[in-house]
């Protein structure tokens, strides 16, 4: 199977990473909706990092492997996320899109994702992960076709949904799953067609580590800032 790869030729460098010739002919859907109860009540997506927004390196690193960016976020947040992040957005042209009801998990901000992306394929991942590999979203993206509605990895036995593509077509097992009352995305995995990427697989295409890596406590983002000063 081909990569989802645009015609179009954008050659970039990830901080850190490899040169690339390719983007993705799909669209990057990042999830910065959730409540932040375990970062003590913290939006993370204006965590900090010695003065700068972790979400700058995020996109940095991604951003430009896309057709285009939305942002998802809490109702009434749309307008502080477009002020606070007002150089990434038009760096990026990303698009800010509301939940339309609050606290209703992440099958909401995936909803809003599906519904307004523009391409075929979206790639979810949370605002919360600091490090994504390229090699290793470039690798996912193999595995998309025709044939199937959604590409997720599976580490250390469960199944990784914030890291994952997700087509265009999965939006009516997901509007079902939310009048279900279900709140997590693996709920309407039984409802479409699901491939399955194991953690060896993963680890052929990069650092599936680093990539995975998400920030959900105050002791994670200070794991994080002694990682980097080890550096």
């Amino acid at each position: 199977m081909k990569p989802l790869l645009h015609n179009k030729t954008l050659v970039f460098t990830p901080v850190g990473g490899t040169a690339y010739k390719e983007r993705l002919h799909a669209s990057l859907l990042l999830l910065a909706g959730g409540q932040g109860s375990r970062m003590g009540g913290r939006n993370k997506l204006y965590l900090e990092l010695e003065g700068s927004l972790l979400i700058e390196g995020t996109l940095e690193i991604v951003a430009p492997l896309f057709k285009e960016v939305i942002l998802l976020v809490a109702p009434g947040e749309s307008t502080k996320a477009k002020e606070t992040l007002s150089l990434l957005v038009n760096k990026w042209d990303i698009a800010v899109v509301e939940d339309r009801v609050q606290a209703r998990g992440p099958l909401e901000g995936l909803y809003n994702g599906l519904y307004h992306m523009k391409e075929e394929w979206g790639f979810l991942m949370g605002c919360d992960m600091p490090s994504p590999d390229p090699d290793v979203i470039k690798g996912m993206s193999s595995f998309c076709s025709v044939n199937n509605d959604a590409i997720v990895a599976e580490r250390q036995g469960f199944l990784e949904p914030l890291h994952a593509f997700y087509r265009k077509n999965c939006i009516g097992a997901v509007s079902d799953a939310m009048l279900r009352g279900d709140r997590k995305i693996k709920q309407f995995y039984n409802d479409i067609r699901l491939t399955v990427i194991n953690e060896k697989k993963l680890k052929e295409f990069g650092d599936e580590r680093s990539s995975f890596f998400n920030l959900n406590t105050p002791h994670d983002v200070e794991k994080m800032k002694l990682s980097q000063e080890v550096r």
